[in-house]
């Protein structure tokens, strides 16, 4: 025969089992982080894809700006009116920092990227010191971007590019991403500067060999 405690258990295990108190607040438990982590994802999701395409309507407004060559009064540089541009823009969308603007002239489409010319004395395919090299950008050291930095004259080709490191607006996407508490935006585009007067960058012609 089954003692008493035995049957007490029992009875009481048979009155757990049929009583459904409680089940929503369990059924709440499992269900809030899977409904936690989707919602600040999307979030976070969403803050970016805004960023980005913040960033987007900047780079074009900028660049516009950059082939007109309309600078106002209170400006004595072009590439410092066309990078308040761009930061006034983002600051619009909450971004004030981790920004860098960089902008890099050529005279040409084909130029873009391109290493400066050297003569490859071992033939290893690479510049090496001491190889004599033509100093595009003028700054006296061979570079893997010929490109010269600044918004040009007119008539040049201007690259503009924008990097920016968002920080992430919680702690919890920080973990979901295993301890990296930003991400990266960027974007860039080519433009022709317009024959707005004044002179032109020009590529430089000295050769150096050490």
């Amino acid at each position: 025969m089954l003692n008493k405690a035995t049957l007490i258990l029992r009875k009481t295990m048979k009155t757990l089992f049929h009583r459904e108190e409680g089940v929503t607040a369990v059924e709440y438990a499992i269900v809030l982080p899977l409904f936690m982590s989707l919602a600040i994802g999307g979030f976070e999701i969403g803050r970016i894809y805004m960023v980005n395409a913040s960033l987007e309507g900047a780079i074009t407004e900028a660049t516009r700006t950059a082939m007109t060559g309309n600078v106002p009064d209170s400006y004595s540089d072009r590439s410092d009116y066309i990078k308040d541009i761009v930061l006034s823009n983002l600051d619009d969308v909450g971004v004030a920092s981790g920004i860098t603007i960089s902008m890099k002239t050529y005279e040409s489409f084909a130029n873009i990227g391109e290493p400066e010319p050297f003569v490859d004395e071992n033939g290893n395919m690479q510049y090496d010191t001491g190889e004599c090299f033509s100093d595009i950008n003028n700054n006296e050291g061979w570079d893997d971007d010929m490109g010269s930095s600044g918004s040009g004259g007119e008539e040049n080709i201007v690259v503009m590019k924008v990097d920016i490191i968002l920080p992430y607006m919680t702690g919890f996407m920080t973990a979901m991403m295993g301890g990296k508490s930003a991400t990266s935006v960027s974007a860039s585009t080519a433009i022709r500067n317009e024959p707005f007067g004044g002179s032109a960058w020009e590529a430089g012609t000295n050769v150096i060999c050490t």
